[in-house]
């Protein structure tokens, strides 16, 4: 068997978890974010599974991961562009009937020189202050559109994960504003953790992103998600570090007593992050064991002394699953589950399963 760091993909528990998003959403349903090659976990696969359990909107960041998401799905669900509309990808966005998302004056007008005829949504900001059409530049969009409707109007919450935050009522009312500008468009302005929010945050189409994949954290995330992957890295040598001596590249571990130490294959060249050295954690068994020392470009050391039986070459150690859980890895690694899935590169081995 290889001993390629690989992470196991749970095709049935993503579609699970997007079930269960379907279930929390208002009357529109739950569409899916399956941007950044579906974060890490493979977009066309994933997609797919997600078809196939019903969901019918899908939403990328650029064109081209639209295409790869339209040759896995088909010709019915629908997919929206979030980055907008560059008059260099209208030949792609027509072939592959993507729905781009416009977020600007000038978005608008690159769409209207293209000739308008592919649908479009609009994206209104409401208090992000990144993408999106100001509130004053509503009318203005209207007078350019001249008549033509978009498909959905979207906007982005800042907050979800605080439902405390004043901001969430806020960009609410501001959202219900931009709303009543254009009576009888559908709309969408729940991610992840504003399926956790007042019923009024989850009107029209809710966009699960992260929390398709098991990740998010804080009061607002439902119970019963699943684990999107099960990350694993194989044990290729298990060795004694003696009271004194010191583990890793600028030995910032030193033993206090004898450990029992396993090198196991994964490292930032694998994408697993540097600054879980010393903090970060992997399951042997039943047993979490300790990062040691720093993380190096391909191996990572563990104090595995608990699990000292099932300390063997070969055997499989767990950094993110079931029970290695992807936030709290990420907390370890001072980070958010986000960035751990999507910066696994390409020497991980995915493995779709179910």
């Amino acid at each position: 068997m290889s001993i390629r760091p690989r992470a196991r993909v749970h095709l049935s528990s993503i579609a699970e978890n997007w079930r269960l998003y379907d279930r929390l959403s208002g009357p529109g349903g739950a569409g899916a974010v399956v941007k950044a090659d579906a974060y890490g976990h493979g977009a066309a696969p994933v997609s797919r599974a997600l078809a196939g359990a019903g969901c019918t909107s899908f939403f990328v960041a650029y064109a081209f991961e639209g295409e790869e998401v339209r040759r896995a799905v088909g010709p019915g669900p629908v997919i929206h562009v979030f980055s907008g509309f560059s008059p260099e990808e209208a030949d792609v966005c027509r072939a592959a009937v993507l729905t781009p998302v416009l977020n600007s004056l000038e978005n608008i007008d690159a769409w209207l020189a293209s000739g308008a005829d592919l649908p479009f949504a609009l994206h209104v900001d409401t208090g992000m202050n990144r993408l999106g059409l100001r509130l004053e530049d509503l009318a203005e969009a209207r007078r350019r559109l001249n008549g033509r409707e978009p498909v959905l109007l979207i906007s982005h919450l800042a907050c979800a994960d605080d439902p405390a935050s004043g901001m969430n009522q806020a960009q609410s009312h501001a959202f219900a504003e931009a709303c009543a500008q254009f009576p009888g468009v559908a709309t969408s302005f729940a991610n992840s953790a504003g399926h956790g929010l007042s019923p009024e945050m989850r009107r029209g189409l809710t966009r699960p992103g992260i929390g398709l994949y098991g990740g998010g954290a804080g009061p607002t995330r439902p119970e019963g998600l699943k684990p999107g992957m099960t990350l694993e890295a194989a044990i290729l040598q298990v060795r004694t570090a003696r009271a004194g001596e010191s583990v890793g590249y600028g030995a910032t571990a030193r033993r206090k007593r004898d450990t029992l130490l396993a090198t196991v294959g994964l490292g930032y060249g694998d994408g697993f992050l540097r600054s879980a050295g010393n903090s970060g954690f992997a399951y042997l068994g039943e047993t979490c064991c300790p990062i040691v020392g720093r993380v190096s470009m391909d191996l990572i050391s563990l104090d595995v002394s608990a699990a000292a039986p099932l300390a063997k070459q070969g055997a499989w150690v767990e950094f993110i699953g079931a029970k290695a859980d992807l936030e709290r890895q990420a907390a370890a690694a001072g980070t958010l589950g986000y960035e751990l899935t999507t910066g696994l590169g390409a020497r991980v081995e995915r493995i779709y399963e179910d």
